[in-house]
C-alpha cells in the first residue's frame, strides 16, 4: 500500500465508513489498464439500520468505469417504468403518431393517457425501428461478456477491436 492508500484507508475507518464488497475485481478499465478506483462508500449506522444492502457493478457499455449500484434485498420498486428512445425524436413520423394517439385520449387524467399511449408507441417503434429493444440488448451482453473476460485477462487486439465496434453500434 502506497501512503495515499494508507491515508484513505485511515479516513474512512475515521468517518466511520465502509468500503463494500463489490461484484468485480476491476471497475475501470481502458485498454489493457485496469483498476479498482470506483467505490462504494456506506455509513456503518446505515448498514445495521438496512438488511440485505449491497453493492454491484453493472456493464460500463459506453465509458470506461463500470457503474456501481447499491441495492436493498428487501425493496421491490415496482413495474419497470415506460421508455423512450432517443432516436424517436429524430423520428419524423413520431410527433405525428403521439399527436394523433395523444388527441384521442382528451379528458383522461395524464397517468392513464401515458398507460394507454404505451402499445401503439411500442407497434410504430417495432414498424420504423425493428427490433431495437433486442439489439441494444445482445449489443449489452456482447459487451458485458468481453468485460468479464477482462477481469481475468487481457484482451487481445481482436477482442478489444470488437469491443470498440459493439460499443459504436450500441452507441449508435
Amino acid at each position: 500500500m502506497t501512503p495515499g492508500m494508507r491515508q484513505m484507508a485511515l479516513f474512512i475507518q475515521d468517518i466511520q465508513m465502509l468500503d463494500m464488497e463489490i461484484n468485480l475485481k476491476f471497475t475501470w478499465k481502458r485498454c489493457n489498464a485496469a483498476s479498482r478506483i470506483d467505490r462504494m462508500l456506506i455509513d456503518t449506522a446505515l448498514m445495521g439500520t438496512f438488511s440485505g444492502i449491497h453493492a454491484y457493478c453493472r456493464e460500463r457499455l459506453l465509458s470506461d468505469h463500470h457503474p456501481i449500484l447499491l441495492a436493498f434485498n428487501a425493496v421491490t420498486w415496482g413495474p419497470i417504468p415506460f421508455r423512450s428512445l432517443d432516436c424517436w425524436l429524430k423520428e419524423p413520423s413520431f410527433l405525428q403518431v403521439f399527436r394523433k394517439e395523444w388527441l384521442q385520449l382528451t379528458g383522461l387524467p395524464l397517468d392513464q393517457k401515458l398507460k394507454k399511449l404505451k402499445a401503439p408507441l411500442r407497434k410504430w417503434n417495432r414498424e420504423v425501428f425493428g427490433h431495437i429493444d433486442l439489439e441494444i440488448q445482445t449489443y449489452q451482453k456482447e459487451l458485458a461478456k468481453l468485460d468479464l473476460v477482462a477481469q481475468d485477462r487481457e484482451l487481445n487486439e481482436l477482442e478489444w477491436h470488437r469491443r470498440s465496434v459493439v460499443q459504436s453500434q450500441l452507441w449508435l
